[in-house]
């Protein structure tokens, strides 16, 4: 008897936390399917950004401007996307992998990175290495598209570039490819540069009003604005897609224990019957004895 009280106890207990995952389940799908559309605008702001740079970068302006320079010591800075929750498989895992590798290879030629990172568990994370300069976190984010804090993210920039803290910036997130496939990015985002196909293609003479110098800085912060807009929608999209993969893979797992559990409790049931209709026979033959 009680062998069954614990079984049931073990069975109700399973039941109650696959009911909690299966609405995560159906939360993390529906978030995804909503932020999957901000991904698709977020590409095509990104795109319509990235063709005005191109337009305005042979200019001799952008060619003495700090966010174009190139560099032949890189110092860098990283701007991780990570989560502000857990339980999405190996999301933020697989972005903390990433940027730590990188920051080994940089410490290694003796440099010291400098990190800005979205998420509470990649602020959490990043904290407590030593070895880095963590000048900026920024937590619930994710799910605020018009969150304005991509102009502080700037102004760190410009500090930076300025100071000589570092003269190349990075982006690490988490490209969403499919409901099934994400994949890490860890591209290069300053100095802003061009292929020199591309250059020699857009070697075309325009007019810019008011002037080429506010062309160009307005130009810079919609590309900039566009590349952190479309690396939080993409790293949101990918996140809500993992959670929703690794709630599924928790509601069967827990589907199967209880079943396994169930039949645990019913052998244990019929030996307990068993047990006692022995006993009553037993009993029987010994009064007829």
């Amino acid at each position: 008897m009680a062998q069954t009280q614990i079984l049931n106890r073990r069975i109700r207990s399973i039941k109650n936390a696959k009911q909690i995952t299966k609405a995560m389940e159906v939360v993390a799908a529906s978030r995804m399917r909503r932020v999957q559309t901000a991904v698709g605008y977020s590409r095509t702001y990104a795109e319509m950004a990235a063709s005005i740079i191109r337009r305005v970068a042979p200019s001799e302006e952008a060619k003495h401007h700090p966010y174009f320079k190139k560099v032949s010591d890189p110092k860098r800075l990283y701007i991780i996307f990570t989560s502000d929750r857990g339980l999405a498989g190996a999301f933020n895992s697989n972005i903390i992998s990433t940027a730590t590798r990188s920051f080994v290879e940089d410490m290694a030629s003796g440099k010291s990175p400098s990190v800005v990172v979205f998420g509470r568990k990649g602020a959490r994370f990043f904290a407590k290495l030593e070895d880095i300069d963590l000048i900026g976190n920024y937590e619930d984010v994710a799910d605020s598209p018009e969150a304005n804090v991509f102009g502080s993210v700037l102004e760190t920039i410009d500090s930076g570039l300025a100071s000589g803290q570092f003269n190349t910036v990075n982006l690490i997130y988490t490209e969403f490819v499919s409901t099934l496939n994400q994949r890490i990015r860890n591209d290069q985002l300053l100095p802003i540069s061009l292929s020199e196909q591309e250059s020699t293609q857009l070697k075309i003479v325009f007019e810019f009003e008011p002037s080429m110098e506010e062309v160009l800085e307005e130009a810079i912060r919609l590309y900039f604005e566009s590349q952190l807009i479309g690396a939080r929608t993409e790293s949101a999209a990918s996140e809500y897609a993992m959670r929703m993969i690794a709630m599924g893979n928790a509601n069967r797992n827990a589907g199967d224990i209880i079943d396994g559990l169930t039949l645990e409790l019913n052998a244990t049931r019929q030996a307990a019957i068993t047990q006692e209709i022995a006993e009553i026979t037993g009993g029987a033959s010994a009064i007829a004895g």
